[in-house]
């Protein structure tokens, strides 16, 4: 049985030893101006002090962090279906363990989601931020992850956020319908990340809202599970150039992600059906068809990389 989160929004922060950064994050969201919400973290089998820290902030502040005991889920990905699974809310947001949020985050989420709902109640919605960059001690790299990583944060059309996910799952607030439909899904190997499912899904049957504010600090150190690359400097070009196999496997994750997407909600789609089975076409046919259908990533770098390898 789901728990009925009794505040308006439900943080899901999913963990995973995160010892050294998760006290700083959950004072972060001790210090948001928006009151009205209560944190849910599921540990994935730490092996060092993260749920000691944890748990002495919930016994601290029992009314606003509640920890779920359950089995490892063997991801970041996992772990947040599994946290989406247990808490049911009016709004959901997502937390990862080692960022820091800015005080007005939730406020100004909630009040773009607001907006967004406003002549569209029974529609999924999705609602997500742009993001600072930072080191591991908070030292800004670049104040806005759209321009470090040249993102075009309005790539939220079906046809490119099928081939590539702008929407940052920890600057995200979803509403309850979106997460219900979320949830239908099954078959969590096939899905590239939980908060790109969540944007397909408010893309495809309902609508995606931005705030071009950054109201979160992205830390990037060894251990994230998914980081901010700058895609121009020579190092990630070099990288990308080494492993081109990883690009074609990339590319083909997403055509299996839309396959999974159809079949789940029962769609008859040309657009969402061709490109599930585009690796199928030779290489000239499948730059045609992304040329005829306008499904580019964001940024020349990676489009280039696109009509080479993809």
């Amino acid at each position: 049985m789901a728990i009925e989160c009794k505040t308006k929004i439900a943080i899901l922060m999913a963990t995973y030893n995160g010892e050294e950064y998760v006290g700083e994050q959950l004072d972060s969201i001790l210090n948001q101006t928006f009151k009205d919400w209560t944190l849910y973290v599921h540990d994935d089998g730490s092996s060092d002090g993260t749920m000691r820290v944890v748990k002495r902030y919930a016994s601290q502040y029992p009314n606003k962090i509640v920890v779920i005991d359950g089995p490892s889920t063997g991801g970041a990905k996992t772990n947040f279906f599994y946290l989406m699974n247990e808490v049911v809310a009016d709004y959901i947001m997502f937390s990862d363990q080692d960022d820091f949020w800015l005080p007005q985050k939730i406020e100004k989420t909630y009040k773009k989601c607001l907006e967004l709902e406003d002549s569209h109640t029974d529609e999924p919605i999705a609602i997500f931020t742009n993001l600072k960059v930072v080191d591991k001690d908070l030292n800004v790299l670049s104040e806005k992850m759209s321009s470090y990583q040249t993102l075009k944060m309005d790539n939220t059309d079906i046809n490119k956020l099928m081939i590539q996910n702008v929407v940052t799952g920890c600057t995200m607030m979803i509403n309850r319908i979106c997460r219900d439909m979320s949830l239908k899904c099954k078959d969590y190997n096939r899905v590239i990340m939980h908060d790109w499912w969540c944007a397909l899904v408010a893309s495809y049957f309902g609508r995606i809202g931005y705030v071009g504010e950054s109201l979160i600090e992205y830390r990037q150190h060894g251990d994230n599970s998914v980081g901010a690359k700058n895609i121009n400097s020579i190092g990630y070009i070099g990288n990308k150039l080494s492993k081109i196999n990883d690009i074609k496997e990339s590319l083909i994750a997403t055509e299996d992600q839309i396959d999974l997407f159809a079949k789940t909600y029962y769609i008859n789609n040309t657009l969402l059906n061709e490109y599930a089975r585009l690796n199928e076409k030779g290489k000239i046919l499948r730059c045609i068809f992304r040329i005829k259908n306008h499904i580019w990533k964001s940024g020349f770098t990676r489009n280039v990389g696109l009509l080479i390898f993809g």
